[in-house]
């Protein structure tokens, strides 16, 4: 199999594979050559590959697709780190993942205060109390 890992920015890793374990949003998998194709949603997780080599090794993801057709696995995420630990990749989760989550609900909070404004100056606006010149 060949697994593929894409973030906005482009294309993380690239790798044959003889099996790949996922977490989706509906549990644990295993994907093998002759599984069925398969498409599933992502949280934030830690995935295993075995190489053609039979090394084990890891990718830490944060939120996506993982999709399989074919040879083919392709895992599309917001962010994703490589590394040769679990303790390695647990720390970037808990520490880089949880940061960007952490400032995503500052901004969409600081959204929310905007658009409250907005609409407090257009009905101002519509009442005649608005005292800016048009």
């Amino acid at each position: 199999m060949k697994l593929m890992v894409f973030t906005p920015l482009g294309e993380v890793l690239k790798s044959k594979i003889k099996k790949i374990t996922v977490e989706t949003l509906n549990g644990y998998y295993t994907l093998l050559p002759k599984h069925v194709d398969f498409a599933a949603a992502m949280g934030e997780n830690i995935v295993t590959y075995t190489t053609e080599q039979n090394e084990e090794k890891y990718v830490a993801c944060h939120r996506g697709i993982v999709v399989k057709k074919g040879a083919a696995v392709t895992i599309t995420v917001q962010n994703a780190v490589t590394g040769d630990t679990l303790d390695e990749l647990t720390e970037v989760i808990n520490r880089d993942f949880k940061q960007t989550d952490e400032r995503r609900k500052e901004f969409n909070s600081a959204m929310a205060r905007l658009e409250l404004g907005i609409i407090r100056g257009f009905g101002q606006l519509s009442k005649g109390e608005f005292n800016g010149g048009i």
